[in-house]
């Protein structure tokens, strides 16, 4: 059945779009279509950086040119002419970029807190930087950027001239044009896009660094930030209010702040809970879900939607710290998956195979495979029931073998002719054969 769904722009949103771009510290209305100028001053920052060095060579630009189409604040710059050389500054920089108190994932969070005790008297909490993508001060980021990358003893300098880089970041981010939904270009002059390739370094190159300058001294117990979102343990109420100030005055952002409820916060999609033995975790789910993903019944890959099972169960093993926590999310995840028309068998087998993965890589030596080989004496000789003689030698391997394992092998002991030979192998459950002075070894799928 063929649907098709139609998007259309509702004045509100075109509303907030405009209060959004006619912020004039942040974006600048133009006129005429500026990509040509873009591309010649790249091209020119370029030709100097090819000309001097022979490890870098950055390809200029060429080609033709489709404007940028906004989303909400968030900008594609896919169809920029600065997007592939934005790609490559930003694979070139990540290694620069300051990460001490930067994680990578919740799992990263999920490892502190576990290598961590919960003192009585320790609190929790998270502040979230507002709109930091948008906030973040560029010429300032920037001079962080050249700062580390060509004034720090400790660290290589790239072999790409400093102002060479510095006009690359610049032409990158503040000079990209793009299209609003009511036809009229702009440019962003300060902060940075959700949809370019430097959004997520700007954002962590400035944390980073203000987080390196104000945190050198005092510091929470603990402190780990993901892009904008930071967990923090603290003592006192006075010592967060501080932590937020002096974030507050280093960056010129605004920080706000979510106590834990009852000893209870959630930071990213984990719920992080104050006990006893420590803290205890578990899959945070926001009261806006609604339970939509991937649906079971559409058109794509088989793989993918297997893949979105698993997500789901490996999500539940990993952020749960008990086995109950773990059922209860288990059980969620089943029906979520099975209302957007996954069939139960699936969902099921899924689950069992991710749960034995996970509980037999957790505890390696218990229910460990069977390795032993399994001799088989071979005495019959071609016959029209092979097929039926393979099936009980598979089963009195399986009897045999670990619960899990899905391949087994064994030696077939057997006169020497050609005619046995082609018996063994006349089965399309036999993926490896070799004979040596008549002894015949299989490795024979048994699932």
């Amino acid at each position: 059945m063929l649907r098709i769904y139609l998007v259309e722009v509702s004045p509100q949103y075109l509303s907030k779009l405009d209060a959004i771009l006619e912020d004039p510290s942040k974006f600048r209305r133009i006129t005429r279509n500026t990509v040509e100028s873009l591309k010649r001053k790249v091209n020119q920052v370029l030709d100097t950086v090819n000309a001097v060095t022979d490890k870098t060579h950055i390809r200029k630009l060429t080609g033709d040119h489709k404007a940028g189409n906004p989303l909400r604040p968030i900008i594609s710059q896919i169809p920029t002419p600065t997007y592939r050389i934005a790609k490559y500054l930003n694979e070139i920089l990540t290694p620069y970029t300051p990460s001490a108190y930067s994680l990578l994932s919740s799992e990263d969070s999920l490892d502190i807190l576990k290598g961590t005790p919960a003192p009585e008297r320790s609190n929790i909490a998270s502040l979230d930087a507002e709109s930091l993508y948008t906030n973040i001060n560029v010429d300032r980021t920037i001079d962080f950027i050249i700062q580390r990358v060509y004034h720090n003893d400790n660290i290589p300098t790239l072999d790409i001239p400093e102002h060479a880089l510095r006009s690359l970041l610049q032409l990158c981010t503040k000079e990209v044009p793009f299209r609003s939904p009511r036809r009229h270009m702009y440019v962003q002059t300060d902060g940075v896009a959700m949809g370019s390739p430097l959004g997520v370094l700007f954002a962590n190159f400035f944390m980073g660094t203000i987080e390196e300058n104000i945190l050198s001294e005092k510091k929470p117990n603990i402190y780990c930030r993901y892009i904008d979102d930071i967990f923090v343990r603290f003592n006192t109420a006075d010592e967060l209010e501080d932590l937020r100030q002096r974030l507050m005055e280093e960056s010129d952002l605004t920080f706000t702040i979510e106590n834990s409820i009852n000893g209870s916060l959630p930071f990213l999609d984990v719920q992080v809970s104050h006990s006893d033995t420590g803290y205890k975790t578990s899959v945070y789910v926001k009261s806006t879900n609604n339970g939509r993903c991937l649906n079971g019944q559409s058109e794509c890959p088989v793989r993918y939607k297997k893949s979105t099972i698993n997500a789901y169960v490996r999500r539940a093993l990993t952020h749960c710290s008990d086995w109950t926590s773990a059922h209860h999310e288990l059980e969620r995840t089943s029906q979520v998956l099975v209302n957007n028309g996954f069939p139960n068998y699936l969902v099921e087998k899924a689950i069992k195979d991710e749960v034995d993965r996970w509980y037999l890589g957790h505890n390696p030596h218990t229910d460990a495979p069977n390795k032993t080989p399994i001799k088989l004496f071979y005495k019959s000789h071609m016959t029209s029931a092979h097929k039926t003689e393979e099936r009980v030698m598979k089963n009195i391997i399986r009897r045999n073998k670990a619960k899990r394992i899905y391949i087994g092998t064994f030696t077939a002991h057997f006169r020497c002719s050609h005619t046995s030979i082609k018996m063994l192998v006349n089965s399309n459950n036999l993926i490896q054969k070799f004979m040596i002075e008549g002894v015949m070894n299989h490795a024979v799928r048994l699932a």
